[in-house]
C-alpha cells in the first residue's frame, strides 16, 4: 500500500524561490503549453505563440513570436499554425551545453528542429542564435522530445488516416545536435498499434550515460492497468523490443474533463483539461526512469500518479519498482512533470491544482483552490510506502477563470528541469490565473527553488 504522511520540509522548499511574472497570454490566446529550460546564464520560455529569453534574475533578454523564432533560425514559415513547442538544454553537449528545440508546423505538415552553436562558450539561446532544419511527418500531433548519449528521439501521435497512433522519430545525436541539425541519419518509424504501445509513447530524457537503446514510455488507456515501453536502437531507429508493465488499475481522463474551480464543485466546469497519457518527459539516470500522468478519481476529481521504473542491467528492460498517487477530495491535481535526484533521494513533481469551494478565496492561503502552480517532494519509504510534501509555488489570483458558456482549455503540459549551475536547485514553468470573470487571463510562472538534502 502507499501512504502519504507529509515530510516536514515546508519552509525549506521555499528557499531560493523566484517567481517571474510572464506577460505571455490572455483568455483569447491558445493554451500556452508551458515549456522552458535553464542554463548557467539564461532561462528560455517556449510556448504556443511565443519564444522568450530571460537572465537568471528575470530580466528580459528578447522575445519574439514562434514564427519569428524559426524565421531567424533560417526557415521560411508558411502562413499556417505552429503548435506544441518542446525545448531542452543538454548539459553535456557542445562546449558548454547546447539547446535543442522542436515544434510542429500545422499539426503534421512538418517538424521544425533547431540547435544553438555547440562551440559557443556561453550557449547563448537568444533569438537569432539558432539554426534550424525541417522534415515531413504527415499527420503528426503533440511532439514529445527525449534524448540520451546516443540519440535524439521525437515521439508523436499521428492520425495517418485512422485513430491516432504513437510514432517515433530517431536521429543520431551527432546529427541532431549539428548546427543546423543534419537529417541525413533520420529514421522515421511507422505508426504503432495502440494496443501494444499505448497512448503518448514519450521518449525518456536519460542523463545516465551511454545506454545501448533509447526507451520510450506510454500509458495503456485501454487495459487501464499497464504502462508500455519501447526500446529503440539509436543507430537503426528500429524498436528492438517492447512490452507492458502491470500497475495499479486507474481510470483515464475523460475527453473534455472539467477542472474544478473554487466557486463550484460541478464536474462540468468551464476549464477543460484533456490528456489521458504522459504529457511530460520521463527522466532517467541509466538505472531508473521516473514518469507521471493524470488519472480520474471517484467523484470527478483528478489526481497525479508517479512511477519509478528500475532498468534491469542485463536485459535493459524496465520494471515497476515504486509508485504513488497525489490526490485530495474536492481538489484537482493535474498536468504534472517529474524529475528525481535518485531512488534514495527526493523525486520532484511540478503540477497544476485547483478546487475546493469551501476554502476562503485567498491566494496567500496554502489551501486556496484557485488554479495555481504547485510542487511535491516525494520520498520512497520501505515496504512500498512513500511520503510527500506539497508546496504552493504560486496560487491563482481568481476563483472563476473563464466562467459562463465559453469553455477554455488549460495548457496541455508544463516543464521541470535541473539547474546546471546550483546543486539541488530545479526550475519549473507552469501557468496560473491572474484574474477571472469576463476579462479572465492567465500568466506564466517561471519558478526556481532549492530541494533540501535528505
Amino acid at each position: 500500500t502507499n501512504g502519504n504522511a507529509p515530510l516536514d520540509v515546508g519552509q525549506q522548499i521555499r528557499v531560493g524561490l523566484q517567481c517571474i511574472y510572464g506577460t505571455t497570454g490572455t483568455a483569447t490566446s491558445p493554451c500556452p503549453d508551458c515549456n522552458g529550460a535553464v542554463n548557467d546564464t539564461y532561462f528560455v520560455e517556449f510556448i504556443n505563440g511565443s519564444f522568450a529569453v530571460y537572465d537568471r534574475k528575470a530580466n528580459p533578454q528578447g522575445r519574439v513570436t514562434d514564427r519569428e523564432f524559426w524565421e531567424k533560425a533560417g526557415l521560411e514559415v508558411p502562413s499556417v499554425p505552429l503548435v506544441d513547442p518542446r525545448l531542452v538544454f543538454i548539459r553535456n553537449a557542445g562546449r558548454n551545453g547546447q539547446w535543442l528545440a522542436v515544434q510542429l508546423l500545422n499539426m503534421g505538415q512538418a517538424v521544425y528542429i533547431a540547435t544553438t552553436d555547440p562551440n559557443d562558450p556561453t550557449a547563448d539561446p537568444r533569438p537569432g542564435k539558432w539554426r534550424a532544419s525541417q522534415f515531413a511527418l504527415p499527420g503528426a500531433d503533440f511532439p514529445m522530445l527525449g534524448y540520451d548519449a546516443n540519440g535524439v528521439y521525437i515521439g508523436s501521435n499521428t492520425d495517418a488516416g485512422g485513430p491516432r497512433q504513437p510514432q517515433i522519430v530517431t536521429i543520431p545525436r551527432a546529427q541532431a545536435l549539428a548546427f543546423p541539425p543534419r537529417l541525413d541519419g533520420i529514421k522515421i518509424g511507422k505508426p504503432l498499434p495502440l494496443a501494444d504501445y499505448g497512448t503518448n509513447l514519450f521518449p525518456a530524457i536519460n542523463g545516465g550515460g551511454g545506454a545501448p537503446v533509447g526507451i520510450a514510455i506510454g500509458v495503456d488507456t485501454a487495459s487501464k492497468k499497464h504502462l508500455t515501453y519501447a526500446c529503440i536502437s539509436p543507430t537503426s531507429g528500429e524498436i528492438t523490443t517492447h512490452g507492458r508493465i502491470e500497475i495499479e488499475p486507474f481510470e483515464p481522463i475523460s475527453d473534455g474533463m472539467g477542472v474544478k474551480q473554487p466557486f463550484t464543485d460541478n464536474p462540468a466546469s468551464d476549464v477543460r483539461f484533456s490528456s489521458n497519457g504522459s504529457v511530460s518527459a520521463p527522466t532517467g539516470d541509466g538505472s531508473n526512469i521516473w514518469m507521471t500522468h493524470t488519472v480520474m478519481k471517484p467523484g470527478y476529481s483528478l489526481g497525479v500518479r508517479w512511477y519509478r521504473l528500475a532498468i534491469d542491467q542485463k536485459s535493459g528492460l524496465p520494471a515497476l519498482a515504486a509508485w504513488g498517487e497525489i490526490s485530495q477530495p474536492h481538489y484537482d491535481y493535474f498536468n504534472s512533470s517529474i524529475l528525481s535526484f535518485g531512488k534514495d533521494d527526493y523525486t520532484v513533481l511540478s503540477m497544476s491544482r485547483s478546487g475546493d469551494s469551501t476554502t476562503p478565496i485567498d491566494f496567500n492561503n496554502d489551501a486556496c483552490g484557485n488554479i495555481g502552480v504547485y510542487a511535491a517532494l516525494v520520498r520512497e519509504k520501505p515496504g512500498g510506502q512513500f511520503q510527500f510534501q506539497l508546496a504552493p509555488l504560486l496560487s491563482g489570483m481568481a476563483d472563476n477563470y473563464i466562467p459562463g458558456p465559453n469553455t477554455k482549455r488549460w495548457g496541455d503540459y508544463n516543464t521541470i528541469c535541473w539547474d546546471p549551475k546550483i546543486p539541488r536547485a530545479v526550475w519549473t514553468i507552469n501557468q496560473f490565473v491572474t484574474q477571472g470573470g469576463d476579462s479572465s487571463e492567465w500568466r506564466n510562472a517561471m519558478v526556481s527553488f532549492l530541494v533540501p538534502p535528505v
